[in-house]
């Protein structure tokens, strides 16, 4: 018999396995790319190919950043099947997760929410069960595949090669160390982005004008993964170029001259020993100002009897179906989403966790020695706010896991606003001092479908969306039965009590019919009030931004002010609402930067400057501004 003939192998395996481990590196990258690319769209491939065909240059550059990660995984884990594993399957889980995202709230995954992962229980709760399942399945259908392929690879390997390589054999780790080397030393050069001289930033300039107005459109145009890399490395605000110390010492004196002014018409210290307590209360709107939708019946008419006898109005929330910290950080601080890079899409996750005792209404109240407490019923690591809080100068941070009171409603995973209304009252009765307390509540948290027993009916909503809609709305309905609850206590009270009541955000519930039928404005417009258990002057504020809830607090209740607090005084008299999408002049009318008045443009020049010197600045304004008069 003749013998079979042996395979010739190769004369350098190293080099051939290595660029084969490469190519397979290559093929995954595009198709992934792709795949990510396309959940910006919800995997339409027709308009994923359109924009890849209109913006070539970053296609490819980002198929070569993921190549760089795919580099670095298998130089890291050494195993060509586990690494591709992770890469295959943290992608996928990417681009599920982006989609989804982009169907609730029409905006892409920016970096900072990749930390949610550790919420990950939370963040599964937000799907319908059967694309949890489906999801679960596709990662390990691919887990059991690269299972497969590692198995047989030794064989085949030995067939090929006529060996099998070792992880930590010398070749094998000199290859690994330069993958690794060269592909940290890229990824790593990737922080500086924003550079004009980064490599790859050039690289994408070539066919690529970032987006300051909106980062979705960068994600957009030039791909999830230019659009991840250029959010990621955003400066928080650009330095003005009159930014210097002499500068902001001639604010600081213009505006404290000017506090001196107002304090001189106004007897009281700050709030003067009132007890005050912010509720921001999650996506509670009020759904009967919406061209196009009908309720059987008022959902809150308890807020509507209190905002017509109180000052009240409306808050011009940054955010859409979203976006709540971003709302809070407004109120507790006063600085504007305005003036931050658009690609800072989260003050508290990107920045204000690192800061040590910032600037707030939290610490302009300690120095008249109130105790602060902030409430949340839900996790305290979400968005930081264990860190935010402790940078706030909160005295103390009571967590749904500190929390005594945490009855839910009906088949809401969610604690009810009666509990943390509860909460709260429990915490003003047991403080002996002055007392502030932040509340944020949760009950009305998407998802909204099966939680509720609906008493309320809509109509104009279509029907694949009626049930969704009616189950947010009997949501806000018991909210708004919780609120009358939590004011008759309030009545009779006998420390004086005030409460700034507003809604952060509307739900994504409404479908783009609904969205289409109403304007930016209207969409981003919330309840909002100002009850008291003693006497106030009944205002009609229009829609203000959340920056200017502490000085209308001061101002209806005759305290003095701080220079910051004089600052936004005058500067909500010429706009008083100020988001990136919309601005509202002081007649309360909607208007365009060019139609700001000369001294709005004063004012917001000089808020800018502030607002720079406390997020990215040198702080030269703090020991002055905000010291209470």
């Amino acid at each position: 018999m003749i013998a079979p003939e042996k395979r010739k192998q190769p004369k350098h395996p190293y080099l051939v396995r290595s660029l084969r481990t490469l190519g397979l590196g290559l093929v995954l990258s595009v198709i992934l790319h792709i795949l990510l690319d396309a959940s910006l769209s919800g995997f339409n491939l027709s308009a994923t190919f359109e924009m890849i065909k209109t913006y070539p240059i970053p296609f490819l550059l980002g198929i070569l950043v993921l190549m760089l990660v795919y580099l670095f995984l298998i130089s890291l884990i050494g195993n060509v099947w586990a690494s591709s594993t992770i890469f295959v399957g943290t992608s996928i889980v990417v681009a599920f997760a982006n989609n989804q995202k982009f169907l609730e709230r029409g905006e892409p995954l920016y970096p900072q929410e990749f930390e949610m992962i550790t919420q990950w229980r939370f963040m599964l709760s937000m799907l319908s069960t059967w694309l949890v399942v489906l999801l679960f399945l596709g990662i390990a259908v691919i887990i059991a595949i690269a299972w497969i392929l590692d198995r047989y690879s030794r064989k085949i390997s030995a067939k090929y090669y006529g060996r099998d390589f070792k992880y930590w054999d010398q070749k094998t780790l000199i290859i690994r160390a330069a993958g690794l080397v060269f592909s940290g030393v890229l990824l790593f050069s990737l922080t500086n982005f924003q550079s004009s001289d980064n490599w790859l930033r050039k690289a994408y300039n070539i066919d690529a004008q970032w987006k300051d107005v909106d980062p979705k459109e960068s994600y957009q145009q030039y791909g999830f993964v230019g659009g991840l890399i250029y959010s990621a490395t955003a400066n928080i605000m650009d330095k003005p170029v009159n930014y210097t110390e002499s500068h902001i010492k001639d604010i600081t004196e213009k505006y404290s001259k000017l506090a001196d002014q107002i304090n001189a018409t106004r007897k009281n210290k700050p709030m003067d020993d009132v007890n005050i307590v912010y509720v921001m209360s999650e996506s509670f709107s009020d759904p009967t100002r919406l061209h196009g939708v009908t309720t059987s019946s008022d959902p809150i008419p308890e807020t509507r009897k209190i905002m017509e006898k109180y000052p009240s109005g409306y808050s011009l929330s940054q955010g859409y179906g979203g976006g709540t910290a971003n709302i809070e950080f407004e109120a507790l601080t006063g600085l504007s989403m305005y003036n931050i890079n658009p690609q800072i899409t989260s003050p508290y996750q990107m920045f204000l966790y690192q800061k040590e005792n910032f600037p707030s209404l939290v610490s302009s109240l300690k120095q008249n020695n109130y105790e602060t407490i902030a409430i949340h019923p839900f996790k305290p690591s979400f968005y930081r706010r264990t860190d935010v809080y402790n940078a706030l100068e909160f005295n103390k941070f009571i967590s749904r896991d500190e929390m005594k009171h945490t009855e839910t409603l009906d088949d809401s995973e969610y604690i009810s606003d009666a509990s943390a209304f509860q909460e709260t009252l429990d915490q003003l009765k047991a403080n002996k001092t002055s007392t502030f307390i932040h509340l944020v509540t949760m009950q009305n948290h998407m998802t909204y479908w099966d939680k509720y027993i609906n008493t309320i009916g809509v109509e104009g909503i279509p029907e694949k969306n009626k049930q969704t809609v009616e189950s947010y709305i009997q949501g806000i309905k018991y909210s708004d039965d919780a609120l009358k609850d939590f004011v008759t206590e309030l009545d009779d009270m006998k420390e004086k009590t005030m409460v700034v009541f507003w809604g952060d955000h509307l739900p994504s519930v409404f479908p783009e019919e609904i969205v289409n039928q109403n304007t930016e404005r209207t969409m981003h417009e919330t309840p909002l009030f100002m009850y008291a258990n003693f006497d106030l002057p009944k205002k009609d504020y229009g829609t203000i931004s959340p920056i200017y809830f502490v000085p209308k607090m001061l101002e209806l209740t005759d305290s003095k002010v701080s220079p910051y607090y004089a600052l936004l005084t005058e500067m909500s008299k010429e706009v008083q609402g100020l988001e990136k999408n919309v601005l509202i002049n002081g007649e309360n009318q909607t208007i365009i930067e060019d139609q700001l008045s000369p001294k709005a443009k004063e004012y917001l020049e000089d808020y800018k400057l502030i607002e720079y010197d406390l997020v990215s600045g040198k702080g030269y304004s703090k020991p002055t501004l905000f010291k209470n008069k």
